[in-house]
């Protein structure tokens, strides 16, 4: 196969047309039409249906798009390890995660990689669950760092730590100066929470033990994200329910937080990464010192 052809293939899928392919790619329009056309030859499979200036994939091209980001993807790691060998430097991890792992779990992880003179680049993109899985499955990211229940048959999910939920309350609340508060003591307040359309999480658990409880929770804002949602409890809008770790997050602005308990609400933060995806020790790396910054959590949680 081909690989500039793929490529100029894959181009054409994500922008829609050829014209559209062609300016991004700086090409003139005829050329890319003959080189789409040589490339289903070359295969022996209609890519395309195609409706006047628009094209629509096969099924068969879905396919050949899917896998041929993946091959494009591994192709590049390939090199790119490679060149980073050659220089001496141990390689790059890149990583999906929710904003409020940038904020307590990473930060420690790139501190002590470079305390230890590890020369390892790290990117990061910050987004949903949504946004994660799908960054992983097109090779976009080396690992994800999420906090949803679900199972995949393409995905490996190990649980990273296992941590109590606390509840974040206004500075002037009433309840700001105890250190726990029962879920039944919070049936009045405005209750901030997290939206996610894939699959169960978090809320839903809260959800179902406030009903436990004998109340209905009041449900003034759903959001996607804890570190703004946690800028809205202090403004006094009302109560959130962030996972304990939290408290690490570094440069941050906290509310008071109370345990939670009666019931006792816990959450699991994963690590997920695609089967059979290109070994990297880079990644290898970091997840080993990942896992020694995530046991000493464990331990604070124990002091706190």
């Amino acid at each position: 196969m081909d690989m500039q052809k793929l490529k100029y293939f894959i181009a054409v899928v994500e922008n829609g047309t050829v014209s559209k392919a062609a300016k991004v790619l700086n090409m003139t329009q005829p050329p890319l039409s003959m080189l789409l056309k040589k490339f289903e030859e070359e295969i022996g499979i209609q890519l395309f249906r195609r409706e006047g200036k628009r094209l629509f994939l096969t099924d068969s091209g879905q396919m050949v798009y899917q896998r041929g980001i993946e091959l494009l993807a591994s192709s590049e790691a390939i090199l790119q390890e490679a060149r980073e060998y050659q220089k001496d430097h141990r390689g790059t991890v890149s990583i999906g995660c929710a904003t409020v792992s940038n904020f307590s779990l990473i930060p420690e992880v790139i501190k002590r990689m470079n305390d230890r003179s590890i020369n390892i680049s790290t990117h990061v993109k910050e987004g949903s669950t949504p946004f994660i899985l799908e960054h992983l499955r097109f090779h976009k990211v080396d690992i994800g760092i999420i906090r949803n229940v679900y199972n995949r048959d393409d995905l490996i999910t190990t649980k990273l730590l296992s941590e109590p939920i606390m509840v974040a309350v206004p500075p002037n609340h009433p309840l700001a100066e105890k250190s726990s508060v029962t879920l039944e003591a919070l049936k009045n307040e405005n209750f901030l929470l997290h939206h996610s359309s894939y699959e169960y999480n978090i809320s839903d658990n809260i959800i179902m033990e406030c009903k436990k409880s004998g109340f209905s929770p009041n449900i003034i804002y759903w959001g996607t994200e804890t570190l703004p949602m946690l800028g809205m409890v202090n403004a006094g809008m009302g109560i959130a329910f962030p996972p304990k770790s939290v408290i690490k997050s570094v440069g941050v602005s906290l509310p008071p937080m109370l345990e939670l308990i009666n019931p006792e609400i816990i959450t699991t933060l994963n690590l997920v990464t695609v089967k059979n995806n290109v070994k990297k020790e880079a990644v290898d790396i970091f997840l080993k010192i990942t896992k020694e910054v995530i046991a000493e959590i464990e331990e604070d949680f124990i002091l706190y």
